[in-house]
């Protein structure tokens, strides 16, 4: 169908699939200036996970079109918290991410969504959970995706001192390490569960074995300290033993020449550790007294240090004076309570994020609630609104329609009051034009609108012809039939009889009007119907005479019908 009348036709169905397709696309488009918001974020993330996270701060969760968007946005916001060292408590819509990466095939960040996840429940103290989590997806990976999970599990296993779980991590490590100093390096990391363990011994054999390694360390290097210090650690947990910990712990020591205070003081407490072990109390207090000089906030910087130091002078105080000091069990008793109330303070942090969130989580709902309703209540009003102006223009079109037409009629009925006359009786048209005035019923017809056209029409036709024998039809065919034969070479009965049922009444009557050189026009008021369809009308008259549609069938017809 034509563009133009389809729109002509069709105008309200043709607002409401537009009004239809505009809300589509508002509700389910992307929105560009979040994707920017989510790309500048990533894009900033190593260098200033702050500003990343402060960037996603302003973007509401429940605004977001897409899945993908959303699933970015529970990403970057977990991974921001983790890179600034903030608890994942609230970083609930993470499993969505998991889940959407899953779907798409994104591995890396299906990755980073299950690690994410992974610190979310460790945040919540679902520990194991956090744990089966990443090992249950490890072993399906690639080796180096592997390496980087089992990393991940080491880091939970050393954080938690869960050092069995510890040792099967590394023994992992060391089967997909890629070459013998990576080998290296996660023996050396086996040192320290040996020693929580209880066997000294087998870190001991180790370290032995890792030193003649021909990958051993350099000398001097910081892998080589370290390795040292290990084995200095594992030494010190026998008796027998510990002087030659601590002389390779002094050696260590001697090599951090301009070390900070802070990291000296990591190494001054385990010799004095290996001092007591070794009978040496008065080295053991000459340590203890330069970490007091050092003025060092060993407290503040790792507790766990700082209360095992306090217990190492508890013990130097009883080998000095064969009596406990209740002063300073006190004082780490209330060090301890310390840490406990600390503990207890970020728990009680951890309950009332946990509180924020659930409060957050409500009110994001309701609002979401609140936002579908009045976008209903939107649409509802948008959509009355479009159905009343559809109908105003529908009805303002018909009326236009109903007045072009009246026009159109009174504009026919005058030129045929003209044609109708004048004097000459010779005319044909304007003779036949006044036989049909006097059967039009002008009166009646007119008197429906009593316009002042309307009523000048009226004057003028009143002078044509017999206005008494004006009767109820508007045009009498069975009358005007004959005339038109009289007329014009018998063109109406030539035609019944060279196209018997071929042509319906109404074309019959066009045909013999269009005979008579009548206009579309007069031809509409006379036959009372608009002028689309007669055109419609000639277009059917052409196709039972099989002929073009810009050919004259009213030539065709004068010269084809028989004499």
């Amino acid at each position: 169908m034509d563009t133009k009348k389809l729109l002509h036709r069709y105008p309200l169905l043709i607002m409401l699939v537009a009004f239809i397709v505009a809300s589509v696309a508002v509700s389910c488009g992307s929105n560009p200036e979040i994707d920017r918001q989510l790309t500048k974020a990533e894009e900033i993330m190593e260098r200033h996970p702050d500003s990343a996270y402060i960037i996603l701060k302003g973007t509401d969760y429940e605004v977001l079109s897409t899945r993908e968007q959303k699933a970015r946005y529970a990403l970057i916001l977990a991974k921001a918290n983790m890179y600034m060292g903030r608890s994942l408590v609230t970083d609930t819509i993470i499993p969505f991410a998991i889940n959407f990466y899953k779907d798409s095939g994104d591995t890396t960040a299906y990755i980073e969504s299950v690690i994410a996840q992974a610190y979310h429940l460790r945040s919540v103290d679902l520990k194991e959970k956090a744990f089966h989590l990443i090992d249950s997806i490890a072993t399906s990976m690639p080796d180096n995706i592997q390496k980087n999970l089992n990393q991940e599990l080491l880091g939970f296993t050393f954080s938690d001192k869960d050092y069995s779980r510890s040792l099967d991590i590394i023994e992992r490590q060391i089967g997909l390490a890629d070459d013998n100093n990576e080998r290296l390096n996660f023996e050396i990391k086996k040192i320290t569960p040996f020693v929580a363990l209880g066997r000294s011994s087998d870190a001991v054999a180790l370290c032995d074995s890792l030193f003649d390694l021909p990958e051993a360390p350099e000398t001097g290097s910081t892998e080589w300290l370290y390795l040292r210090v290990n084995y200095a650690a594992a030494l010190g947990e026998r008796r027998e033993t510990s002087a030659k910990a601590v002389e390779i712990l002094k050696d260590a020591i001697e090599r951090m020449n301009g070390a900070p205070a802070e990291k000296l003081a990591e190494f001054y407490v385990p010799m004095i550790n290996l001092q007591l072990n070794s009978g040496n109390l008065t080295e053991a207090t000459e340590y203890a007294d330069m970490i007091d000089r050092m003025n060092v906030n060993l407290f503040r910087n790792d507790p766990v240090a700082a209360t095992y130091l306090e217990f190492l002078k508890i013990v130097l105080d009883y080998e000095h004076s064969g009596a406990l000091s209740l002063s300073r069990l006190s004082n780490t008793a209330h060090s301890l309570r310390r840490v406990s109330n600390d503990l207890e303070t970020k728990r009680q942090e951890r309950d009332d994020a946990l509180e924020t969130s659930y409060d957050l989580s409500r009110r994001n709902y309701e609002l979401t609630i609140e936002q579908q309703r009045m976008w209903l209540l939107i649409m509802a009003v948008m959509l009355v609104a479009f159905v009343l102006i559809g109908i105003i223009y529908l009805i303002a079109h018909r009326r236009r329609q109903r007045l072009i037409e009246a026009e159109e009629r009174i504009e026919a009925l005058e030129q045929l009051s003209k044609a109708a006359a004048v004097s000459s009786t010779d005319d044909k048209q304007a003779l036949l034009k006044k036989t049909l005035l006097q059967q039009i019923s002008i009166i009646r017809t007119f008197a429906e609108s009593p316009t002042t056209q309307n009523q000048e029409a009226l004057r003028k036709i009143s002078n044509v012809g017999n206005s008494e024998s004006i009767s109820d039809t508007l045009v009498n065919w069975q009358e005007l039939y004959p005339v038109i034969d009289e007329l014009y070479d018998c063109f109406h009965t030539k035609l019944l009889n060279d196209y018997p049922g071929v042509f319906s009444e109404k074309e019959i009557q066009i045909l013999c009007l269009l005979r008579a050189d009548f206009s579309t026009k007069e031809i509409g008021v006379l036959i009372q119907q608009t002028s689309n369809s007669i055109y419609v009308s000639k277009t059917s008259i052409r196709k039972k005479l099989n002929l073009p549609p810009k050919d004259d069938f009213i030539a065709f017809l004068t010269a084809s019908i028989r004499p």
